[in-house]
């Protein structure tokens, strides 16, 4: 895995969420998030900057191998605001809670599904505006009794 590369992050429904590797420094990496599916076998497209909705740091020791495999690589978006918080250093998050923010922002996971229902909304680059796709608990069926 290396800057640029287009990433695959899976989903509760086995298909997979489309993020970038912007920028690696050491073991951690500056993973910009989008709302679109990929597939193994697609193609990449150049992503803008109203594409990322989200910048998060993951320490690429915590993730397995093949964990998000790499699909092709582009151009990475100019975001100097999340550049700089990189370079200022952000705590890392675990691939696993990425992999459910991502199924989160696909509406197969609870937006509000984590002991803070905010941290979702936290992550975004905008909090203000949640992915149209996303669902709150609410929207799921109620479990059998």
């Amino acid at each position: 895995m290396q800057s640029a590369d287009h990433v695959l992050v899976p989903l509760l429904d086995a298909t997979f969420g489309v993020a970038q590797i912007a920028r690696i420094e050491q073991d951690r990496a500056l993973v910009y998030m989008t709302a679109q599916r990929g597939t193994p076998a697609g193609r990449t497209r150049p992503l803008n900057d109203a594409d990322v909705i989200a910048a998060l740091c993951v320490a690429l020791p915590d993730l397995g191998p093949d964990q998000w495999p790499v699909f092709g690589y582009d151009a990475v978006p100019r975001l100097d605001a999340f550049d700089t918080l990189f370079l200022g250093g952000i705590d890392p998050v675990d691939p696993a809670i990425i992999e459910a923010f991502t199924s989160a922002i696909h509406g197969l996971y609870p937006w509000d599904g984590l002991p803070d229902p905010a941290y979702f909304t936290n992550l975004l680059r905008d909090p203000a505006t949640l992915p149209a796709t996303a669902r709150m608990t609410a929207d799921f069926p109620a479990p059998p009794q």
